[in-house]
Parts: C-alpha cells; sequence; structure tokens
C-alpha cells in the first residue's frame, strides 16, 4: 500500500482542483467517480473478508448516487439544455440529484454503507473516507444551495442526527461509533448550507480537523471497542488526554471547537424562522452526547480495579504521542472568543 499511497494523494487532490475550478455537471461526475475509485484500495488493502464486503457496499452504494446524478443531469440537459450545476433549476431534478449527494456523503435513510465500511477499514484511512471523500459532495450541494428544498434538507438532517444518536446508544465497536458520529456531525453541517453556506465550510473544516485527531488518537491506542479504553489511561495518559479533548469537542460542549458550529447553525436557523428545526437538532444532538460522554469516561475517567500494589501495570514503554495528532488535538481547543468573531462575521454577510 505505501507505493499507492502518492497515486491515491495525487488523484485526490487533481479531484479536488476540478471541483473547486469547475461547474459544469460533467466534470464535477467525473471528479465523483475518480474519487470513488481511488478510495476502493485503502478500503481492501487487506485479503479480510470484512475488508472486502465493506468495500463492495461502498462501491454498489456509490454507484447507485452516480447513476442518479447522471440521470438528473441527463434530463436536465434534455428540458434546458443547460450543463452547469447552477442551471438546473427543475425543482423534481434537483432534489433528486441532492439525495444522490446525500447518499454519497451517507446521510440518513442513505446510511447504511458507512458503519459497515468504517468497520472493515485501518482508522488513518477512514480518514480520508470521513473528510475528504465528503468535500466533493459538498462543494456541489453549496453551488447548488440556492435551489436546494429547505423542507427536505431539515427533514433529513434531523433523521440523521436522531437515528445516528440512537444507534450509537448501544454500540460497542469504536470505529462504528466513529460512523455514526460522522453522520450526526454532517447532518449539523448541511442543515444550515442553504441559508448560510459560509457555516457549512466552518462546521466541515472543524469537523474534519476533530474527526483526524480522534482516529489517529485511537490507532495509537489500538483500541477496537469500549471496554479496550479502560487501560487507555494507564498506557498512555498523554493520548487518552488527547481524546478525552477531541470526544468532547466532537460533543459540541462549550469552549471547543465543536460547540462553535452548532451555536452559530442555531443562531441563524432562529432567525430564518426555522425554530422547530433548531430544537428537534438539539434535542437529537442530546443523543450524541450520550456516547461521547460514554467514551470519555472509559477511556479517562475510569481505572480498572488493580491486583498488584503499583498502581501502574507494568508494561513495555509505549512510544510517544506524535505531532500530528497534538496539533490536531490542540486545534480542537478553540475558545468563544472566536465564535463571537465569527457570529460577527455571518451577521455582516447577512446585512
Amino acid at each position: 500500500m505505501p507505493i499507492f499511497q502518492p497515486i491515491i494523494l495525487t488523484t485526490l487532490t487533481i479531484t479536488t482542483l476540478i471541483f473547486l475550478s469547475s461547474t459544469h455537471l460533467v466534470l464535477m461526475w467525473v471528479a465523483l467517480e475518480l474519487s470513488t475509485l481511488v478510495v476502493l484500495p485503502l478500503i481492501a488493502n487487506k485479503s479480510h473478508p470484512r475488508s472486502i464486503e465493506a468495500s463492495t457496499k461502498y462501491f454498489l452504494t456509490q454507484a447507485a448516487a452516480s447513476a442518479l446524478i447522471i440521470f438528473s443531469w441527463t434530463l436536465n440537459y434534455i428540458t434546458t439544455g443547460g450543463g452547469q450545476i447552477t442551471e438546473v433549476t427543475n425543482q423534481a431534478l434537483t432534489t433528486i440529484m441532492t439525495l444522490a449527494l446525500f447518499i454519497k456523503i451517507g446521510l440518513v435513510p442513505f446510511h447504511f454503507w458507512v458503519p459497515e465500511t468504517i468497520q472493515g477499514m485501518a482508522p488513518t484511512a477512514s480518514i480520508f473516507l470521513l473528510t475528504w471523500q465528503k468535500l466533493g459532495p459538498l462543494i456541489m450541494l453549496y453551488l447548488m444551495s440556492p435551489l436546494i428544498n429547505f423542507e427536505v434538507l431539515s427533514a433529513v438532517s434531523i433523521l440523521s442526527a436522531t437515528v445516528a444518536g440512537w444507534l450509537g446508544l448501544n454500540q460497542t465497536q469504536i470505529r462504528k461509533l466513529v460512523a455514526f458520529s460522522s453522520i450526526a456531525q454532517m447532518s449539523w453541517t448541511l442543515v444550515i448550507i442553504k441559508y448560510a453556506p459560509s457555516l457549512t465550510i466552518l462546521a466541515f473544516y472543524l469537523y474534519s480537523i476533530t474527526i483526524s485527531a480522534t482516529l489517529l488518537t485511537l490507532e495509537k491506542l489500538s483500541t477496537t471497542s469500549i471496554n479496550n479504553l479502560l487501560l487507555s489511561f494507564q498506557k498512555a495518559p498523554v493520548t487518552s488526554l488527547l481524546l478525552t479533548i477531541s470526544l468532547l469537542s466532537l460533543s459540541g460542549l462549550p469552549p471547543l471547537a465543536g460547540f462553535l458550529p452548532k451555536w452559530l447553525t442555531i443562531d441563524q436557523l432562529v432567525a430564518e424562522g426555522a425554530i422547530w428545526v433548531a430544537f428537534t437538532m438539539l434535542m437529537a444532538s442530546l443523543l450524541s452526547l450520550f456516547f461521547y460522554l460514554r467514551l470519555w469516561y472509559n477511556s479517562a475517567s475510569t481505572l480498572p480495579p488493580n491486583t498488584i500494589n503499583t498502581q501502574r501495570l507494568w508494561r513495555k514503554p509505549t512510544q510517544q504521542t506524535n505531532l500530528t495528532i497534538n496539533s490536531l488535538a490542540m486545534a480542537a481547543l478553540t475558545l468563544i472568543l472566536a465564535a463571537t468573531m465569527m457570529k460577527a462575521i455571518t451577521k455582516q454577510e447577512a446585512y
């Protein structure tokens, strides 16, 4: 796999540049296909049935979403003759394309491939799938934001936040919990894209930093289930502390970075008159808060009973926490002052 890493990174960079520089649906569809195919080796990098199953589910789901996108573009080209993404003015075609992009991102009710795929991947490879892979569909939704039906958008976002929270309550596998966390975070990222696309960019940026720090610390601790976290603080106290910071930031507790986009999103939704959407999203976030706090409790606030006289169990010296994990975890510490500045900027844009 190290031989193919430069090819994978180069292809992902090229697809990102296509998304940023073009608004033609055919080019963006080609970029989506390239990013889909380049992630497949990251999923099926081991000859294991779980990895093969995950890659198969991922490919079939992404292929179905791509078929819907090209179907919508074909009908729009026949009726209007336009090929730009901003020229899809038919409401039915816009809704079909929006739902296809929701499949690409993995929102409810099209979320079933996300936990199964993440479960069959390595944590470092999951970072590409949960962050960089979502950038293309997010850019397309950003360009389509004035045309998106807010009723469909709010319904999918509320379902995603609620279902992801419910499914994570009784889950013990760390990777599936991260997948459900990603679904819930993306619901907060997209619920405001019609009214304030700049908040969507901010939320996705902070989400990418925090989820990357979480996955890197989990790989460093070599944990696959919640029960394995009970010994993590004794083995690597600094890494466990960084994991705690990342988890609490994902939960949206102040004054961490995850609180910033949620606060601004609720403020913008209330300003637009979508009070019930804001209230329902807040209630649904309490479900996700529970399993975040459960992870934090098992990793940093609980010590297993010791049967020896020493406070620390005998183990081989563990590796030091690398600079990447430290940097990403520290980036999750954003003061409320930054939130006040962003709130002033968004209000100035509104006027």
